[in-house]
């Protein structure tokens, strides 16, 4: 065999940085199955030497660099271009210079990847709102260049992490342990004995199976509209990945309660009459409790 590979130095080189890359590629695998198996086995036990982003941008940055490695040793192994990634780097300054120009926005992500996994503004599985961008939603994934937010209509935004590096972020799960509050907003007629609604809405909320609370939630009169009383209260939960379903079902709750208890929730409505051809259309707002 080696005298086969001497008389042909070419097929030998093919070989040899196949061979390079073939082991590259399975380390890189193997090493991102066993660092998701450490990760789910301190989960399990409840034990975090890191948040979860830092966990993710660990295992990747780890990654890329058995592949940067591999692909480094597979280049050296050809004659003609062993010592050239030496010689580029001491030699192309002004390359380098234009690269990073181009790749400026890019690094920026990187660096703002780095700087999230290290003061951990939210981490994988918290509920977050970006005003400025208009999005809402649970953090997915973080990668080097981008966060994944999943939204209440179930799709991605990808965010770049330079963005989310400068923007204003609201946490809804910042305080570790802190259960996620949703908030539950309805209007009353005027009439309405409102200890009575306070007391049904609490009892309401207070029956949602996924419900934390002390048993006593505050629900507090929020204001005055045009057709009733603004009343808000907030369903405590522990997993902030159900919020939009949790809200959803205790506002039928709450709806449900209040037609037991006659508790009326106001609303308008518009009535288009036209009486005959020569009159023309008449629009008729009321008001209905």
């Amino acid at each position: 065999m080696r005298e086969f590979f001497n008389a042909h130095p070419t097929l030998r080189t093919i070989t040899f940085v196949a061979i390079i890359l073939v082991v590259t590629v399975v380390l890189a695998k193997a090493l991102d199955r066993l660092l998701n198996k450490l990760g789910n086995h301190l989960d399990r036990q409840e034990r975090k030497i890191a948040s979860k982003v830092s966990q993710k941008m660990l295992s990747k940055l780890l990654i890329a660099l058995v592949y940067i490695l591999g692909v480094i040793t597979a280049i050296n192994q050809i004659p003609s271009l062993n010592g050239t990634l030496t010689t580029v780097l001491a030699g192309s300054g002004i390359f380098a210079v234009v690269v990073g120009f181009a790749a400026q926005e890019s690094f920026g992500n990187l660096v703002s990847g780095f700087f999230l996994s290290i003061f951990k503004p939210f981490d994988v599985g918290d509920m977050i709102r970006i005003d400025a961008q208009n999005v809402a939603g649970f953090v997915e994934d973080i990668t080097l260049r981008h966060t994944v937010i999943r939204t209440a209509a179930d799709t991605r935004q990808v965010i770049p992490n330079s963005l989310m590096g400068s923007a204003i972020v609201e946490n809804v799960n910042f305080v570790s342990g802190a259960p996620t509050l949703i908030p539950i907003e309805v209007d009353v007629a005027y009439d309405t004995d409102l200890d009575l609604a306070q007391r049904v809405m609490r009892e309401a909320i207070t029956s949602h199976p996924l419900y934390i609370g002390d048993g006593n939630p505050r629900v507090l009169v929020t204001g005055f509209g045009a057709s009733g009383v603004s009343l808000k209260g907030y369903l405590p939960i522990r997993d902030a990945r159900s919020y939009h379903t949790a809200g959803s079902d205790a506002r039928v709750l709450v709806k449900k309660a209040f037609d037991r208890e006659g508790i009326t929730i106001p609303y308008q409505t518009i009535t288009i009459a036209n009486q005959t051809e020569e009159e023309s259309i008449r629009i008729i707002t009321e008001k209905r409790n």
